[in-house]
């Protein structure tokens, strides 16, 4: 397949707009003989005029290979081997480009590029080729492009900029295939489709909704990693909506979504919605949020109806019976490996809830010297505000703060 080059006059692509540390790895294969490109999404961001959070570069070179001429790298992976190039505060990954995986009942290659599969979900992929076979196995067309630092031209073997232009997700081969090879890849359509303003191409719509039950599969790091994304994309409301139209967020909190889907669950996604759209608020105005708050407030609501099922079937008081719902459904995230540390986190944030109902001075100087008083307080203040209630107790508590 003959690509689609776009001469430097006719994109607007700069080396002005790429890292110092992406051009040196770009210049320092180029100069020993290889081909490097600039791929993926720093070339679609910057073909959007969009900054680039990081810059990632696609070689002939194997991993070794490139060890060889960066003395900063280190070869890592075991999926699919990459090779890091650090620099003093940027880190460029470098990766050999990539073959078509083969069918599930082949047998695999030689003993360094192993491929296996289950259910055609590929669980490990060292398979090296050709720029166009690398081209046609990334996940969207948007992100298959490459930027050739030997003449400044625009590589497409996908149409990616055709879609670029209309602004439309598209799933490079068959939807059904590359969602069943990796899962994930439904929830980065959902972030890509969300960050960028991009309308999911209709045949991918619907084959997310039929796949989206495989994402209990995948990974737990991974499903942490890309869920982390999602939140921090700035788009957290629009990706919530994206979920749950195209049914995929009972396959990623399924205790939340068990929840939302029961015949009372109508009105339940006013909470959901406002924490997302606080994310959001937090996320452009700067803010560093810690993960475990972003999580109280997802989990918020559900934690509260789960403590008042608790009072009435345990005869608990509303303070423990909250404690024991968070703890309760803190056991239910193991599919998705939330670090220890934040759980706990999330722990001691609900657990504060009913401390911000008892206003004297003792008891709001004793709180307000706790490490984690910050972020209890900002659910609280969330919480009162979102669900209309201990409008006295929050006004107190703000007049506490500012003469603190």
């Amino acid at each position: 397949m003959e690509p689609q080059i776009t001469a430097r006059p006719d994109h607007n692509i700069s080396r002005k707009q790429i890292s110092d540390a992406a051009l040196k790895v770009l210049y320092g294969l180029k100069d020993a003989g290889y081909t490097a490109y600039l791929a993926g999404g720093g070339v679609r961001d910057l073909l959007l005029g969009r900054n680039p959070k990081d810059f990632d570069v696609a070689t002939n070179a194997t991993p070794e290979e490139v060890r060889k001429i960066f003395r900063n790298c280190r070869i890592i992976g075991r999926r699919f081997r990459l090779a890091h190039v650090y620099f003093h505060n940027e880190n460029i990954e470098v990766s050999t480009f990539r073959a078509p995986a083969p069918p599930a009942d082949e047998a695999p290659p030689a003993e360094d590029n192993t491929f296996l599969a289950k259910d055609g979900l590929v669980l490990r992929d060292n398979l090296f080729g050709t720029p166009e076979e690398d081209a046609l196995r990334r996940d969207f067309t948007v992100n298959a492009l490459f930027y050739n630092i030997a003449d400044f031209s625009i590589i497409d073997y996908v149409n990616g900029r055709r879609d670029l232009e209309n602004r439309i997700l598209r799933v490079i081969g068959d939807p059904d295939q590359r969602f069943t090879e990796d899962p994930v890849r439904i929830l980065r359509a959902i972030r890509f489709s969300a960050a960028l303003g991009f309308d999911i191409e209709p045949s991918a719509r619907e084959a997310i909704r039929r796949h989206a039950a495989r994402l209990e599969d995948c990974s737990s790091s991974r499903l942490y990693e890309e869920i982390q994304k999602l939140l921090s994309c700035g788009k957290a409301e629009q990706v919530f909506n994206l979920c749950c139209e195209l049914e995929a967020f009972e396959h990623i909190f399924p205790e939340l979504g068990a929840w939302l889907n029961a015949p009372d669950g109508e009105g339940k996604t006013h909470w959901l919605k406002k924490s997302f759209a606080q994310i959001d608020r937090w996320r452009a105005a700067g803010f560093n949020v810690d993960p475990a708050l972003l999580f109280s407030l997802i989990f918020g609501e559900y934690h509260e109806w789960v403590a008042s099922q608790i009072m009435q079937n345990e005869d608990l008081p509303y303070a423990d019976a909250l404690i024991e719902a968070t703890h309760r459904h803190i056991r239910q995230l193991d599919r998705i490996r939330i670090p220890k540390a934040i759980t706990h986190h999330i722990a001691e944030i609900m657990s504060g809830q009913p401390r911000f109902l008892k206003m004297t001075s003792k008891n709001a100087q004793r709180i307000m010297r706790h490490r984690c008083f910050l972020d209890a307080f900002l659910y609280f203040k969330f919480a009162a505000r979102t669900a209309g209630r201990h409008t006295a107790e929050l006004e107190w508590w703000e007049q506490q703060r500012k003469a603190g």
